[in-house]
């Protein structure tokens, strides 16, 4: 059985600590994460200086946090996939789907997960990077594993495929999100659904043979 997924959680609302990670992500997004001052983003912020540090230690800690606010609301949004009711296939194309657009919309997220060492902080990327991976393959093992138990899924090795399947679907979808698909991607995301479905369904029974 998958790990339960441990969904950070939310903090408590407060619009000057949102205001500033708005701030952040459009000075990071301009002029990279790494020529970003915190100055700069309390200027962006309209904040003190005293404000901005009250909320957030340094900038690698506004950055990390930038990320795991964005990072957790995906991870709630495919998680709803789990409880739908739809078969196993059906709920993997739709975290691919949700994938797909998170990334398109969200730069900061997709900066740091291409590891662009311009625009994003290399430490705090590669720690949500992995993070990100860890989550994201326990939730696909877990849609797996639900597949396998109601028998539409042969018995698998799931926490490896759900890796492999992870690992595919980032490489298209920063591929489309970047803008260098070689294909479109409905079209090569549906063969991808096709060669995975054929490989790790479970066949069904042939009918009997007539006399």
């Amino acid at each position: 059985m998958a790990a339960e997924l441990e969904p950070l959680p939310a903090p408590p609302h407060d619009r000057t600590r949102d205001g500033i990670l708005e701030a952040a992500r459009r000075r990071f997004l301009r002029f990279g994460a790494p020529k970003t001052t915190m100055d700069e983003v309390a200027r962006e912020a309209g904040c003190s200086r005293t404000t901005l540090y009250a909320h957030f230690r340094n900038k690698e800690d506004l950055y990390a946090r930038l990320l795991e606010q964005d990072a957790e609301a995906f991870i709630r949004e495919a998680s709803g996939v789990l409880a739908a009711d739809a078969n196993a296939g059906q709920k993997i194309r739709r975290i691919v789907e949700i994938t797909r657009r998170t990334y398109a919309r969200n730069h900061v997220m997709r900066l740091a997960l291409s590891g662009d060492t311009e625009m994003s902080l290399a430490p705090a990327a590669r720690a949500f990077t992995s993070e990100q991976e860890r989550r994201i393959v326990s939730l696909l093992r877990e849609v797996l594993d639900q597949g396998v138990a109601e028998g539409s899924l042969r018995t698998i090795d799931t926490e490896r495929v759900a890796y492999l399947m992870f690992h595919l679907g980032q490489v298209l979808v920063e591929r489309e999100t970047a803008g260098v698909a070689d294909y479109p991607f409905d079209e090569i995301i549906e063969l991808m659904d096709r060669v995975f479905a054929e490989g790790i369904a479970k066949p069904r029974p042939h009918g009997r043979k007539r006399r």
